[in-house]
């Protein structure tokens, strides 16, 4: 980490990242206007979503990079809250999480799959209530299968719940 005089850290690192997000940004504007546009009735056509996306990405970059010009490092931030090293073992079970997703959204299908990760998230979050959480979790996936899946006809992993509807 490098410092400046005095021996505060330097905010050069933080100042990269939001230059890197003003940078992919700025790809995606650039990627959007190089798209060949089909010819659309709408005076909104389906260029105006990735627009809007790549212009708020250089925003919140460009607001990066300031912050951390104006505000220095984000460590000084830490230290001056008193917060501690991060919490590997709430982490863990975040990664956890997208790991058992991921592994099993084929095989037990997007209901169930997407309730072990929300219990698992829920448990890096410090919860202790399995059962509600498993409640919680599974209400939520079972709606956004039902918006996905039925409403909007986009699939999504299948398994044996899945079927039922």
């Amino acid at each position: 980490m490098a410092s400046v005089e005095g021996g505060k850290p330097s905010a050069i690192p933080e100042l990269f990242i939001g230059l890197g997000v003003v940078a992919i940004g700025g790809v995606v504007l650039v990627d959007t206007w190089m798209a060949p546009a089909a010819a659309a009735y709408a005076q909104v056509g389906p260029q105006a979503f990735p627009y809007g996306i790549g212009a708020l990405v250089v925003l919140l970059g460009g607001l990066l990079a300031l912050s951390a010009v104006k505000a220095g490092s984000w460590r000084d931030a830490q230290e001056e809250a008193g917060l501690s090293a991060p919490d590997w073992r709430r982490l863990g079970w975040v990664v956890l999480g997208l790991v058992l997703n991921l592994a099993l959204i084929e095989k037990l299908g997007f209901v169930l799959a997407s309730t072990l990760l929300f219990v698992c998230v829920a448990r890096g979050f410090s919860s202790t209530r399995t059962l509600r959480d498993l409640a919680i979790g599974f209400t939520l996936a079972l709606v956004a299968y039902v918006g996905f899946a039925k409403v909007l006809s986009i699939k999504l992993g299948e398994g044996v719940l899945e079927r039922l509807f």
